[in-house]
């Protein structure tokens, strides 16, 4: 089983409503907010599962969506270098 963290030398702010996030030094700052901002705070030490059911759990996601969107959103932090995975 792999979990999500936060990724090496990535610098964050969380406001409440939106998160601010860069893979330090070289940027560019990413602005997650909405769905976006859910997917981080969810994803932080849990796996994908984890985060498709607190989209779920949390009416983020339309009914049988939220595996599909945390997948999406998942994928696309980790190509950011925003989220690592690690061997649980």
């Amino acid at each position: 089983m792999t979990r999500l963290m936060r990724g090496t030398d990535v610098g964050v702010v969380d406001d409440g409503i939106r998160v601010f996030a860069a893979a330090l030094p070289q940027g560019p700052i990413v602005v997650l907010a909405g769905i976006g901002a859910v997917v981080w705070r969810a994803a932080q030490g849990a796996d994908l599962a984890g985060v498709a059911a607190v989209l779920a759990a949390d009416g983020v996601s339309e009914d049988g969506q939220a595996e599909a969107d945390a997948e999406m959103y998942v994928q696309a932090l980790l190509e950011a270098h925003l989220l690592e995975e690690e061997d649980a």
